[in-house]
């Protein structure tokens, strides 16, 4: 999904995560409308990664596991090595048991997001929504995040919120979205021919 500030992005994710409700039309998810889902049942089928990546006051261990409370620590490796914080964590003097938040090791913002991709890896939900999760980010770090973010796309219906060419030209389709309407679709390629997506990555004229 591409589309200027105030284009319907963060609405769209929040009518998504049911909450919000729309004052019209209707989402359906595998054929049922949204509405047909209990918001706790709909959200267990739902992971989100986001760039406002929020790791609570407590242990590594602690932040990870509120994905998957029974996960044990050979299954809390995996999926950090999946999302490539492993090494990181490893190389703290209390590795998994640092504490991390207000009172604890500060990390950057793009290690909070390959511990949140980690997270999601250790819920295993169907759907994964991804909210600009390379946003201000290096490009060495974005490399890294996404090189972790393609692994965890793999096998799920994902939704991914970015500006970033690099992290829609492996999509099978982009929307563009302007005031809460879809102005142009298909694949990025495609619409590098378009009028309004190559201006809303930089691209235009390039």
């Amino acid at each position: 999904i591409v589309g200027a500030t105030g284009s319907g992005k963060s609405t769209l994710l929040n009518l998504l995560l049911r909450f919000w409700a729309p004052d019209s039309g209707e989402i359906r998810l595998g054929g049922a409308p949204l509405s047909a889902f209990r918001g706790e049942d709909l959200r267990e089928r739902i992971a989100l990664v986001s760039q406002h990546t929020h790791l609570f006051d407590a242990t590594i261990r602690e932040n990870l596991m509120l994905a998957a409370p029974e996960a044990s620590q050979g299954r809390l490796e995996q999926a950090c090595r999946t999302a490539q914080i492993h090494e990181f964590i490893a190389g703290l003097p209390d590795g998994y048991e640092t504490w991390v938040g207000e009172t604890g090791v500060r990390v950057s913002g793009g290690q909070a997001r390959r511990i949140a991709i980690a997270r999601a890896l250790l819920k295993d939900a169907p759907i994964l929504l991804l909210d600009e999760p390379t946003e201000g980010l290096d490009a060495p770090t974005e490399r890294a995040l996404m090189t972790a973010v393609h692994r965890l796309m793999e096998g799920r219906t994902v939704l991914l919120i970015t500006h970033r060419p690099a992290a829609l030209v492996e999509m099978d389709e982009v929307l563009v979205l302007d005031q809460g309407r879809i102005i142009e679709r298909g694949t990025h390629r495609a619409l590098l021919t378009g009028a309004v997506y190559p201006q809303l990555l930089g691209l235009a004229g390039g």
